[in-house]
C-alpha cells in the first residue's frame, strides 16, 4: 500500500526526512501539470488593452496563473527537499491573498514541510487552521489523516484518534478510509487498548486485498503473542468466543497457564476451546494436554470440583470465586499437609439447566470429587438439585443467598452471606450493644425490599423488641414526606413527644423528641441519600441501620446528611482489623494481583472447610458431610462456625460504621 504513513515517533534531532508517500501522492495528484516559468513576484503582469480598454477577466487571469506558478515552483522545491525555499515562497504566496482554492492547497503543502522537517507543533496549527477556514474543503480528509499523524507523533493520541474516527466515519474513498484505520489501530496499540487495536485491524481487512489481509492477520497475531497480558487475552475472547481471533487468544492464555504452572486454569481454557474450536489444527494439541491434567488431578488422593462460570456477566465473580479456592488449595498444602488434593473446574457459563446437569453428573462420574463448590446462582441449584443426593457429594454454594438450601437435599450446604444471617446479627448489635429497644423501618417496594422488611420484623420480635412503625417506598420516588410523615405520627402515638421552647416573649420553637431509637433502611445508597436527608428535615435524628447495600463509598458523594454513625452488615470488609483477615488481604494481593471480593472469601471459606475435614479423617463425601452437620469447631477466615439446619454456615457478619467519611469495623 504505496499510501501508508506509518505512525512512527520523531525525533527532533534527525535530519529532515525525504516527504512520505501519502503526502507525495496528495500533492502531486493536485497537479494537473508542472509548467516552470521563471518569473519574479515583484513584476507585475502588463495590462492588456483591448478596443474597449482594459480587461479585468484577462488580468484576473495573470493573477491566477501566477499564483498557481508559484504554488507549482514551491512543490518542486519540496520535492528536491529545498524546504527553507518553499517556505519562504508559500509564505509570500499566501500573503499576497490567492483564491481559496489555491490557499487550501497552500496550506496543506506547507504543512507536509514542516512535518517532513520535524516541526510537528507547526505543522499541526497550521492544519487546523486549514480546517478550521474550510471545514468543507476537499482536501479535508487528507488534512485530517496527516493532522491524525502530527497529533500521534506529539503523544496526544486522544486528540489522534478523534480526527481519525472522523476520516474513517466521513470519507468516502476505501484508500483514505483504510489509511485512516491503520493509523487509529497504532493509537489504540500506543495508548495500551489492544483489544481494540485488534478490532480496528479486523475491520481493515474488509477493505484491503488478500496480500494485505495476511499482513494485518500477522499484525494480530504478533498482538496476542507478544503485546497481550491474561486479562486483555481474556477480553479479547469474550469479544470472539467462537471465532477468529478468539482461537488464537485462547492458546495463548493456555500456554501461558501452562507456563506459570496454574494446569487448572489450563485446563478450564482447553475445555473451552474444545467446545468452541473442535475442527481447530490445535485441538489435537489440546486434547493431549487436557488428557494429561486430567490424568495429574485423578492420580490425587482426593479431588475436590468447582462449578463457576468463567465467561458472560458472571464471570468475574467466577474468577474471584476460583482464585479464592486455589489461595485455600495453597494454604491447605502449607498448612494441612493437603497435598494430594487435586481441583476440577466445570464452566457453568452459556449452557442450559438440561446441559449443565448432564455435564455435572458427568464430570462427578469422571473425577469422583470427595465434595464440590458452587454453582453462584439460585436457579442453577434447582437446576442440579438431585445431583448432591444421588452421588452422595456434599455441594457447597459460596454465594446463593437462598435462606434454606436443605430443602433441595441433606448434601447441600452454603458458605453465602444471606439476608437472614445479616438482619438477625444487625438486631441483635443493636439491641445489645448499642441499647436499641423500640424500631421503625423504611424498606423499598421490591422483592428484597419485602424480604429485608420481613427478616427485620421477625429478628426484633425474636430478640425481644418492639417495632413501631414500617412504611415502604417506591424506588423510582423523589419524595417520601408521606411515609415519613406517618413514621413520625405514629411515633407521636407511642413514645414520641413534642415540647415547646420560648425564644422570645412571642416567639415559640416546637421540639420533636423521637421515641424511637433507631431505622432499619435496606436499599441502595442512592435512596439512602433521599430518605436521610428527609428524615433530617422532619427533626428525625436517630442512628440508622442497613444492610451490606450501604457497602459503597459512593454513598458519602450521594448522602450528605444523617447517615454518620449509621450502622449496617457486610460478610468481609477490607479495612478489618483483624490480623488473620488482613494476612489473607496480603496474601490474595500478592498471588492474584488484586483485592479480594466477597466473592472470594466466601469460596475460600467453602474450600478450607473441606480441606479441614480432610484433614481430620474424612475419606468421602459421606465423611464431610457428617463433619459439617455433626461439628460447631467449623474454620473459616476470620472465627469458627457451624451449619444450621437450613444448611447455611452461621458465619460471623462485620458490623460496620458510618464515621465522618468512613467505613470502620465497630465488633
Amino acid at each position: 500500500m504505496n499510501s501508508r504513513v506509518k505512525l512512527l515517533p520523531v525525533d527532533r534531532q534527525e535530519q529532515p526526512e525525504t516527504p512520505s508517500p501519502l503526502v507525495m501522492r496528495v500533492t502531486l495528484s493536485l497537479l494537473l501539470s508542472l509548467v516552470l516559468f521563471s518569473i519574479s513576484w515583484h513584476l507585475a503582469p502588463a495590462m492588456a488593452l483591448t478596443e474597449t480598454g482594459f480587461s479585468p477577466t484577462l488580468v484576473a487571469n495573470q493573477q491566477l496563473e501566477a499564483h498557481q506558478t508559484l504554488l507549482d515552483r514551491a512543490k518542486t522545491l519540496f520535492e528536491i527537499q529545498e524546504f527553507d525555499d518553499a517556505l519562504s515562497l508559500l509564505a509570500d504566496l499566501i500573503d499576497h491573498g490567492p483564491p481559496p482554492s489555491l490557499l487550501q492547497e497552500a496550506y496543506f503543502l506547507q504543512a507536509a514541510i514542516l512535518r517532513t522537517m520535524n516541526k510537528e507543533q507547526s505543522a499541526a496549527s497550521i492544519m487546523e487552521q486549514l480546517l478550521d477556514e474550510f471545514p468543507a474543503s476537499p482536501l479535508a480528509h487528507e488534512t485530517r489523516l496527516l493532522l491524525g499523524q502530527v497529533y500521534f507523533s506529539l503523544g496526544q493520541l486522544d486528540h489522534a484518534q478523534a480526527v481519525l474516527e472522523q476520516v474513517f466515519d466521513f470519507s468516502a474513498d476505501p484508500t483514505i478510509r483504510q489509511e485512516a484505520l491503520s493509523q487509529i489501530r497504532d493509537v489504540y496499540i500506543a495508548q495500551g487498548n489492544h483489544v481494540t487495536a485488534i478490532q480496528s485491524a479486523l475491520n481493515e481487512i474488509t477493505l484491503v486485498d488478500y496480500p494485505q489481509r495476511d499482513e494485518l492477520k500477522t499484525i494480530i497475531q504478533d498482538l496476542i503473542l507478544q503485546a497481550m497480558d491474561q486479562s486483555s487475552l481474556k477480553n479479547l475472547i469474550e469479544a470472539y468466543p467462537s471465532r477468529y481471533p478468539g482461537d488464537l487468544a485462547t492458546i495463548r492464555l493456555i500456554e501461558l497457564h501452562t507456563a506459570h504452572g496454574d494446569e487448572v486454569l489450563a485446563e478450564r481454557d482447553i475445555r473451552a476451546f474444545l467446545k468452541h474450536f473442535p475442527d481447530h489444527p490445535y485441538a489435537q494439541t489440546a486434547l493431549a494436554l487436557l488428557q494429561s491434567f486430567m490424568h495429574k488431578i485423578k492420580i490425587n488422593t482426593h479431588v475436590i470440583a468447582a462449578f463457576l462460570p468463567f465467561s458472560g456477566p458472571l464471570k468475574t465473580f467466577g474468577a474471584d470465586s476460583l482464585n479464592g479456592i486455589r489461595l485455600a488449595l495453597e494454604d491447605g498444602k502449607a498448612k494441612l499437609e493437603a497435598t494430594t488434593v487435586g481441583l476440577v473446574v466445570k464452566d457453568t457459563a452459556a449452557v442450559d439447566s438440561t446441559t449443565l446437569q448432564y455435564e455435572i453428573a458427568q464430570g462427578i462420574k469422571d473425577f469422583t470429587p470427595i465434595a464440590a463448590i458452587g454453582p453462584l446462582l439460585s436457579r442453577e441449584i434447582q437446576s442440579i438439585a438431585h445431583v448432591a443426593d444421588d452421588y452422595e457429594i456434599p455441594i457447597l454454594t459460596p454465594s446463593a443467598t437462598l435462606l434454606d438450601v436443605r430443602r433441595f437435599g441433606s448434601y447441600w450446604f452454603s458458605t453465602a452471606l444471606t439476608a437472614s444471617l445479616q438482619v438477625r446479627q444487625l438486631v441483635d448489635y443493636a439491641m445489645t450493644q448499642l441499647g436499641h429497644t423500640r424500631f421503625a423501618m423504611i424498606s423499598p417496594q421490591t422483592a428484597y425490599g419485602r424480604e429485608m422488611s420481613q427478616l427485620f420484623t421477625q429478628a426484633v420480635e425474636y430478640f425481644g423488641g418492639e417495632l413501631i412503625a414500617v412504611e415502604s417506598y417506591d424506588e423510582q420516588a423523589t419524595d417520601i414526606a408521606q411515609q415519613i410523615v406517618r413514621l413520625k405520627d405514629r411515633d407521636l402515638t407511642k413514645y414520641g413527644t413534642i415540647t415547646e421552647e420560648k425564644i422570645t416573649k412571642k416567639k415559640t420553637r416546637i421540639i420533636y423528641t423521637p421515641g424511637i431509637d433507631s431505622i432499619f433502611v435496606p436499599g441502595k445508597p442512592v435512596n439512602l441519600a433521599l430518605i436521610s436527608s428527609q428524615l433530617a428535615f422532619y427533626d428525625i435524628n436517630v442512628p440508622l441501620l442497613g444492610a451490606n447495600s450501604w457497602h459503597n463509598p459512593k454513598i458519602f458523594r450521594w448522602a450528605r446528611h444523617g447517615i454518620d454513625h449509621g450502622t449496617f452488615t457486610d460478610g468481609f470488609f477490607l479495612g478489618s482489623p483483624d490480623p488473620s483477615v488482613q494476612d489473607f488481604i496480603q496474601r490474595y494481593r500478592a498471588r492474584f494481583g488484586a483485592d479480594p471480593s466477597l466473592f472470594s472469601v466466601q469460596a475460600y471459606d467453602a474450600a478450607w472447610l473441606i480441606l479441614d475435614a480432610i484433614h481430620k479423617g474424612a475419606q468421602s463425601g459421606a465423611d464431610v458431610r457428617e463433619q459439617f452437620i455433626r461439628r460447631h469447631d467449623l474454620p473459616i477466615l476470620n472465627s469458627f462456625a457451624s451449619f444450621g439446619s437450613t444448611g447455611i454456615l452461621n458465619r460471623k457478619i462485620y458490623i460496620l460504621q458510618v464515621n465522618k467519611g468512613h467505613f470502620v469495623q465497630i465488633n
